[in-house]
């Protein structure tokens, strides 16, 4: 099962995230936004290859995650009545492998009750082309011992976030997919608002591999950003354009956020101008931006 084999899975999803490149998602049958896009691109700067194939990468597994979780939390509130009584302290959405730790395109997502260690009360198995499966268990079952610290850096990550006030969608990436030791927990802001892209403010932080402490806390823009979809009119936008101070390539959120709402989006750095499709990144200016998130 899944769960007995947790960081098996997080160490084959690093691999694949490093290995992958940028093509479209494999589950859900999601794509790149459509837009007119000019003729022309340039080549991405030699010394930002790397960040921009990572940035492609964690992006991606970045909406995944996070659409299997909002999918999964979707199934649990058809299936359970009064949620907020049943002594669940949140959920890990993760990617299952199969025998040889290959990836596949099945996920599961785990409700964990708020005890110390945390059992799991519903699961929720997610596939192509299948309908959700749910599954409750009374008692709640025992999780080995990797679950339990990817719990815990979960835990850790949302306790030492600094307060926004915005609602985040916490998601776990292993810190290998980053060249780092340890565990990557995003927290990913979100919106109740319909027809808003959010920018920010998102964090990444790395854990300790054990759980128990924050090696950094990084935040990835630096003010509570939020954009509106639709022109004044009502019409859906073409497209999105931000600036970025914090690095001078696009972000992995930048990626999370254009297959999320299903648009280009620009992003102006100081080393010129982004096209962020989906999960395709495209340098085609090389100019000074002004401002910066």
């Amino acid at each position: 099962m899944l769960v007995e084999t947790t960081m098996r899975t997080m160490l084959a999803g690093a691999a694949a995230l490093l290995l992958s490149g940028c093509p479209a998602p494999s589950f859900a049958a999601e794509s790149s936004p459509k837009v007119n896009e000019p003729a022309s691109e340039l080549p991405i700067p030699a010394d930002l290859r790397d960040q921009i194939a990572r940035s492609c990468a964690i992006g991606r597994q970045l909406y995944m995650l996070d659409k299997v979780a909002a999918i999964g939390t979707d199934v649990l509130f058809e299936n359970v009545k009064d949620v907020e009584t049943k002594g669940l302290a949140g959920y890990l959405p993760l990617q299952q492998v199969d025998d040889d730790g290959t990836p596949t395109d099945s996920y599961l997502v785990s409700f964990f009750t708020d005890e110390t260690p945390p059992r799991i009360k519903y699961e929720i198995r997610i596939a192509r082309d299948a309908k959700p499966i749910f599954q409750e268990f009374g008692p709640p079952k025992a999780v080995v011992p990797g679950f339990a610290l990817l719990v815990r850096a979960r835990q850790t990550a949302i306790a030492a976030m600094p307060k926004t006030g915005q609602p985040i969608n916490p998601v776990l990436v292993p810190g290998g997919a980053y060249g780092e030791d340890g565990v990557l927990v995003y927290l990913l802001a979100g919106t109740n608002k319909s027809d808003v892209a959010v920018f920010g403010r998102h964090f990444r932080a790395l854990v300790a591999s054990d759980g128990g402490g924050v090696t950094y806390m990084k935040p990835l823009s630096n003010a509570v950003l939020e954009m509106p979809t639709r022109q004044p009119s009502g019409e859906p936008a073409a497209a999105l354009m931000v600036t970025q101070v914090i690095t001078d390539y696009p972000l992995e959120t930048h990626v999370f956020t254009s297959l999320l709402v299903k648009m280009p989006v620009y992003v102006g750095t100081r080393r010129g101008v982004w096209r962020v499709n989906g999960d395709k990144i495209s340098f085609i200016g090389d100019q000074t931006s002004k401002g910066g998130q």
